[in-house]
């Protein structure tokens, strides 16, 4: 077997420092080349024009119209979509009087998607004449020229907090009863209020019936759905769902 000399030692022992040195070097560059990319394409997607803004998709409307939308969004076309502020886009949009809720969302590679929940009239009440609609959540958000076939509401309450409370709660009773109970809710003439807590609906059949609050509205329906059909009252009082009373 050969011996190694120390000039063969000296010299494998080099080959390996430069091998180690290229292997580093060679990492470094790896690394350079990944974080070059990585700073491109984060210019790319932020600054560059290759990812602007070039289009709104508008989804979920009826009553507004495209254009309508994308007027009060105010989508800055031409902005890289990545610089986009949705928020302030959405804020915009639910501006609009017919919009109970939107969403914006960035469609790559440029467009600003928006995903709109209109307003749904479930009552209707008269204001100075005018014939206006009401939604689930007391909204007076649209004029009709006559009165729509839904419920009509009168809140008679000169107090800017309790009316807009009345509001509220009305049209939050009015939208579980057009999904729990649709009889019912056609056996009614209108709902009143003063106070969020003095709810109270008078029949076509002459019989009121006294809600009290909007809390319970399910456990209120099943109730006085029962109290209907086997007692005879003029007036069923619910607002205390687990004690009803009545009276001649």
């Amino acid at each position: 077997m050969a011996t190694r000399g120390p000039g063969d030692t000296r010299r494998l022992f080099g080959r390996r420092r430069r091998a180690a040195r290229l292997h580093s070097a060679a990492r470094v560059l790896i690394a350079v080349a990944v974080l070059l990319l990585v700073l491109g394409g984060a210019w790319v997607v932020t600054f560059s024009s290759l990812l602007a803004a070039d289009g709104v998709e508008v989804t979920g409307t009826d009553q507004l119209t495209k254009t309508e939308v994308e007027a009060a969004a105010a989508v800055p076309i031409g902005r890289p979509l990545a610089r986009i502020d949705l928020d302030a886009v959405e804020e915009r949009v639910r501006a609009l009087p017919l919009v109970e809720s939107v969403e914006a969302s960035r469609s790559w590679p440029g467009t600003v998607q928006l995903r709109i929940t209109e307003r749904t009239a479930v009552a209707w009440i008269e204001i100075d004449g005018e014939f206006r609609g009401v939604d689930r959540f007391g909204s007076d958000f649209r004029r009709f020229d006559a009165p729509p076939d839904l419920t009509e509401i009168r809140v008679d309450t000169n107090d800017p907090r309790d009316r807009q409370q009345s509001f509220e709660g009305l049209g939050a009773v009015v939208d579980v009863l057009r999904s729990s109970a649709p009889d019912l809710l056609a056996a009614i003439e209108y709902g009143e209020a003063e106070t969020q807590d003095s709810l109270m609906f008078q029949l076509t059949d002459g019989r009121s019936v006294r809600w009290g609050s909007a809390e319970d509205s399910e456990r209120k329906i099943e109730v006085v759905s029962a109290l209907l059909r086997t007692v005879q009252a003029s007036e069923y009082d619910v607002s205390a769902p687990e004690q009803p009373t009545t009276r001649e």
